[in-house]
Parts: C-alpha cells; structure tokens; sequence
C-alpha cells in the first residue's frame, strides 16, 4: 500500500469518528440538509468500508482496521441511544433528499442548474446509503422505484446534453448557440437566457 492510500485511509477515518462524535453531541440540532446529519456518519462509513476491502489482507490496514472497529462500535452506541428515533430521523432524511434529487433534476431539465450540476449528485449517493442502512427497518419499496425512475430521468437528461445538433449554413466565424464551447460560457448562457431562450 502506497502512502498516498494510508494518507486517504487516515483522512476517512477521521471524517468517519468525526460524523459519529457530532451525530451524538448535537442530537438536538441535526437536520436534513443542516452541519450535523443524521446520516453523517454512513455517509463516511459505507465508502470507508469498500476502500478497506479494496486492501483486504495488506499487512498495513492493521492499525487502520482496529480504529474503524473502534469508531463503528461508538457508532453502535449511538444507534442503541437514538433508538427507534433515530432510525426514523433517518427515514425522514431518505425521504428529504429523494425529494432533493427529484427537485435538482426538474430545475436541471428547465435550464436551471449551474453547468454541470447533473454531472455530480452527491445526494444521489447518499439516497444509495440510506436505502442500504434502512432496508431491514422499513419496506423502501415505493422509494426504491422512484429513485429508479429518476435516475432514468437523469440519463435521459445527460442523453440530451452529449446530443449537439449541427447547424448548417452559417456565416464564415460565426458560433452557434447549440455548440457545447458557447454552452460552457456563462456570460453567453446569461444572454440567452435574457433572450427567453434556454
């Protein structure tokens, strides 16, 4: 294992112990989309976990394994504190950003986000976690197709960036509005969009 891995290793677990000390000192102040998340600590957790299992057997992981032990047995604390509670804490936040996600693809669709806002979802991973965290406590069913029907969505929506139709007939220097180097320019986005186009 390279330094820059046993580097990475260490930065995530520090952001692992981190979430699961903040998801337990400020219970009262965790929200959806607030600084303390009640999914926080999955969020590091579910990541570290396949960059541990990606070095499984490297005779340097050993220090590195004892201190993930550590930290989910602490994150196990926190779960027989929160109870059913917490459980539900996070049903309610799958439910919030499968909302988000849905929401950020309509405002994607209608010419809204920022270039490249379809691109990086880091909702869209979290909504992965919490379906896999939540799977024995509640039936996600409903959840679960309706992230499949926006994740087509979102396809069809990236589908439609890649396709640049050409323009014919244009005069010597001119740039079409279709061309993905005018598409990129924001102060070119602004005056289309001021011209009522998207």
């Amino acid at each position: 294992m390279d330094t820059t891995a046993i580097y990475d290793i260490r930065h995530r677990l520090h952001r692992y112990d981190t979430a699961v000390q903040e998801t337990r000192d400020h219970a009262l102040e965790r929200s959806s989309f607030g600084r303390y998340r009640a999914g926080a600590p999955y969020f590091a957790q579910y990541p570290l976990r396949e960059v541990l299992a990606s070095f499984k057997g490297d005779a340097a992981l050993t220090e590195a394994l004892a201190e993930y032990d550590r930290i989910a047995r602490e994150l196990k604390i926190v779960e027989r504190t929160g109870g059913r509670a917490y459980r539900e804490e996070l049903f309610r936040d799958l439910t919030a950003y499968t909302e988000a996600y849905r929401t950020l693809l309509c405002y994607h669709e209608l010419g809204m986000c920022d270039e490249g806002g379809s691109a990086d979802l880091l909702i869209r991973d979290e909504i992965a976690i919490l379906l896999l965290e939540l799977r024995r406590d509640f039936l996600l069913t409903d959840i679960e197709r309706e992230v499949i029907l926006l994740d087509d969505a979102l396809r069809n929506i990236q589908d439609a960036e890649r396709t640049v139709l050409p323009v014919k007939n244009l005069p010597e220097g001119a740039v079409s509005m279709s061309d993905p180097l005018w598409q990129q320019c924001p102060r070119a986005r602004r005056q289309k969009e001021r011209a009522g186009f998207r």
